[in-house]
């Protein structure tokens, strides 16, 4: 299982061309005209949303487990 993240875009670098979330398998990400939205329940830590994004915009944090 992958590590548990939250995906974090730097604005001054998307451009809202909705690369991530094309590839996103468990439909994490919705882009829309006025930004974007990312559902942290679907995801599944896979990062490839990261590396599909043209520009570099999104990254990774580690998400804190509550035990």
């Amino acid at each position: 299982m992958a590590e548990k993240i939250r995906v974090v875009v730097n604005e001054d670098k998307c451009y809202l061309c909705g690369g991530c979330a094309g590839v996103c398998p468990t439909l994490a990400i919705e882009v829309h005209s006025s930004g974007w939205e990312f559902f942290q329940d679907k995801c599944i830590g896979c990062r490839i949303c990261i590396n599909a994004c043209p520009v570099g915009a999104l990254s990774a944090k580690p998400l804190e487990v509550k035990e």
